[in-house]
């Protein structure tokens, strides 16, 4: 059974940075900045580089166009690489982390290369934007948590209590605090790393909850708000919290799901990676409803899904993914009830990008290497001779045929050869029944997607 619907996508390279072959450019850390997008990117052939020379993975710029995609500034001087990273904006200035040949540092820049220049300060990791003031992890400081107003690098002071080490930069903003995945020299040989909160307003750091109960680490990650409540992986699955240790819950309507990861906040329903046996699918869990639901549900060669660089336009949510014919990620989207795969020639998709109406990202046609591409929505059409979403079985058949589950509620309709409709309705299960003559009928469903025709027959 195929559960996406392939559609015809105009899916095409933006500029080759590297144009040696089969070489990568590899760009990453997209991030948009004054309608343009900065990132990261390796020439290493120094064909599209000032002066036709390796400078390494250095800071470039597109604005959509293979003409205004360019080599900004050689933060490390020679082939060695400054790999800028850490991108945020703090009062109308780009800011990144870069190494500059002695250590990884702060730089600033308006987008021009005049004006980009290291400022001095210490590498920034992780930057968490609080009404202008930017949080962060001070890797240099044993992971301590650290301010950043546009001029200063301040340590928060931790009144009368032990320094908070947030591993792996995991932290958020919720409820006018810090909550962060964290430990502290003195409680980490018994209760392991756990879930913290720093309050700016006291300027002290509280354990929130030992999700473990023991020394064992929990292995917080994946932050992300959902109305009144905090979700994130803990020990493989899927947790919430309200901020106090008694609301710090697993979501028991997940708890089938293990390996939960890459999750997203839309539309009021948390989106996540998770596996309860046949694979890492795509589940929706609606709070609201206290609902979970397995969007991709793939079978085939390949059963994992594994979807992930989430970007929202225009009613959907585009992220990466693969199909049941093989582990390369490609681009797919959703409407929150089905999936779709909208190109298959483009692999090793991430980093999805929103530019203009345009979705940027990362990607290899299997020729050039792994360079930048863009895919324009409105370009989008239903490519009908690639059109699986419905998979009917047993076919022929008799009373009755099996249609995938994602397409309950779904409308359809039955016509014979003629076009005369002979039956219509609401598919209210996997089994839809027929009661219909000897022949052959043209069977129809209507999604939010498309609509999708199947030749049946009878009989």
């Amino acid at each position: 059974m195929t559960l996406a619907l392939t559609m015809n996508a105009q899916v095409t390279i933006v500029k080759e940075i590297n144009d040696s072959g089969s070489s990568s450019s590899s760009p990453n850390n997209l991030t948009v900045y004054n309608g343009k997008i900065y990132f990261g990117a390796d020439d290493s052939s120094g064909s599209n580089t000032p002066g036709g020379m390796d400078l390494g993975r250095e800071l470039w710029v597109t604005d959509g166009t293979e003409v205004g995609t360019a080599f900004v500034k050689d933060l490390r001087t020679g082939s060695g690489s400054s790999s800028p990273g850490n991108f945020f904006e703090l009062g109308g200035t780009l800011y990144f982390s870069a190494n500059s040949g002695s250590g990884n540092v702060l730089f600033s820049s308006d987008g021009t290369e005049p004006n980009t220049s290291a400022t001095g300060g210490d590498f920034i990791f992780n930057a968490l934007d609080v009404s202008g003031l930017i949080y962060y992890i001070n890797t240099v400081d044993s992971n301590a948590l650290y301010t950043f107003d546009g001029t200063t690098q301040t340590k928060v002071a931790n009144v009368g209590a032990e320094d908070v080490q947030f591993a792996g930069g995991a932290f958020t903003f919720f409820n006018n605090k810090i909550l962060g995945y964290g430990f502290t020299a003195t409680d980490d040989p018994t209760i392991g790393r756990e879930l913290y909160e720093y309050d700016p307003a006291t300027d002290t750091y509280t354990l929130v909850k030992d999700i473990t109960g023991d020394d064992a680490n929990s292995g917080i990650s994946n932050f992300t708000i959902v109305g009144s409540e905090l979700y994130f992986e803990a020990t493989g699955q899927l947790w919430k919290t309200d901020g106090t240790g008694v609301g710090t819950i697993a979501v028991s309507m997940a708890s089938g799901a293990s390996g939960v990861n890459n999750l997203f906040a839309w539309n009021g329903d948390v989106y996540f990676e998770g596996d309860t046996g046949s694979g890492d699918q795509l589940w929706k869990y609606d709070p609201t409803g206290d609902t979970l639901t397995n969007l991709s549900n793939l079978t085939g060669t390949n059963t994992n899904h594994d979807p992930s660089d989430y970007a929202v336009y225009d009613g959907f949510l585009y992220y990466r993914g693969e199909d049941a014919n093989d582990t390369d990620g490609h681009l797919f989207r959703t409407d929150g009830t089905t999936i779709a795969q909208l190109d298959s020639s483009i692999k090793d998709v991430d980093e999805i990008t929103v530019l203009n109406d345009v979705l940027y990202f990362e990607g290899d046609n299997g020729t050039t290497g792994n360079e930048l591409y863009s895919f324009n929505p409105a370009t989008l059409s239903i490519n009908d001779n690639k059109a699986e979403l419905v998979k009917v079985f047993p076919n022929p058949a008799n009373d009755h045929i099996m249609v995938s589950k994602q397409l309950i509620n779904a409308k359809y309709s039955i016509h014979d050869v003629t076009g005369k409709t002979i039956k219509e309705g609401v598919i209210n299960s996997e089994k839809v029944n027929l009661n219909l003559g000897s022949g052959l009928y043209l069977f129809k469903v209507k999604t939010e997607l498309s609509t999708i025709t199947k030749k049946i027959i009878i009989k």
